[in-house]
């Protein structure tokens, strides 16, 4: 089974599509039992409610899977992956994206000092502002670390080394429509400054990723890469419509309503006594 750390602004959203388009209804986008976004995160008792709705899972993602959390199932060999991005760059475009997308008024000098944007993509891996500490459980997890800056390499690597089955055509999704707030912020030398203090942790695991762990992977692959990648952009790329429509309706027509129901006191027991 596919476990995909979903880091904010790496090009998740496309990954997430293409493990709808690949897998279907064996695909759930999934977050804690308890709240979406209230702590603790995705858990392994989490997944075992999961796979009773999903008895033939085979990829989950989401924000509040973290890389830290076991949720090894007896019967199952677990395959974790994410992607890293330049964590200024990262880091910027999640400040634009607030103002945006989320309409939030906030300057950005108070954004940047808030906990949950300093070293986000070490967070999300580790749980905690440590590099080393994320780079124990990359190594740990055997997790595949690809970077959003050299996406389509990173896709043919994945396939090849870890889901054979998996079907990386692909089109971008929620793509930026605008970059001007992010691009401003990199070229001011005091914002950039302040971008790089907050992000301390995440520069050392994104140059220990493109120095070390990412090459590994490349020279796994072997000396075809380079061509492998060449055919893939010259290929037709289109998401697989049918799988992505599956997907939604177990998404929604099944797996959210019970989360709905569950997180209601009064038919939780009933949920719960489903789900044994």
């Amino acid at each position: 089974m596919l476990v995909f750390v979903h880091i904010n602004k790496t090009a998740g959203s496309t990954v997430r599509y293409m493990l709808r388009s690949s897998y279907g209804p064996r695909h759930c986008d999934v977050e804690p039992w308890h709240a979406a976004w209230r702590d603790p995160p995705f858990s392994a008792e989490d997944l075992r409610r999961v796979r009773t709705i999903y008895p033939r899972l085979r990829s989950i993602a989401g924000h509040r899977i973290f890389g830290h959390v076991d949720l090894g199932v007896a019967d199952t060999e677990l395959a974790y992956l994410t992607f890293v991005r330049d964590p200024l760059k990262t880091a910027a475009s999640r400040y634009q994206y607030h103002i945006d997308h989320r309409g939030k008024d906030v300057a950005f000098d108070e954004w940047i000092e808030r906990d949950w944007f300093r070293d986000a993509q070490t967070r999300r891996i580790a749980g905690i502002a440590d590099a080393q500490e994320a780079i124990r459980v990359i190594e740990r997890r055997q997790m595949f670390v690809g970077l959003a800056e050299r996406f389509d390499e990173s896709m043919i690597l994945l396939q090849a080394l870890r889901a054979r089955d998996l079907d990386i055509s692909y089109r971008r999704v929620n793509v930026a429509k605008r970059t001007t707030i992010a691009t401003d912020l990199l070229a001011n030398e005091r914002t950039r400054q302040m971008l790089t203090e907050a992000n301390q942790q995440d520069l050392v695991l994104y140059r220990h990723v493109t120095e070390e762990l990412y090459p590994r992977l490349q020279r796994a692959y072997g000396s075809r890469l380079d061509a492998a990648v060449a055919d893939y952009r010259r290929a037709d790329q289109r998401f697989n419509r049918r799988n992505i429509a599956l997907s939604r309706m177990r998404q929604h027509g099944v797996y959210r309503p019970l989360l709905s129901l569950y997180r209601r006191p009064g038919t939780r027991p009933a949920v719960e006594t489903l789900l044994t």
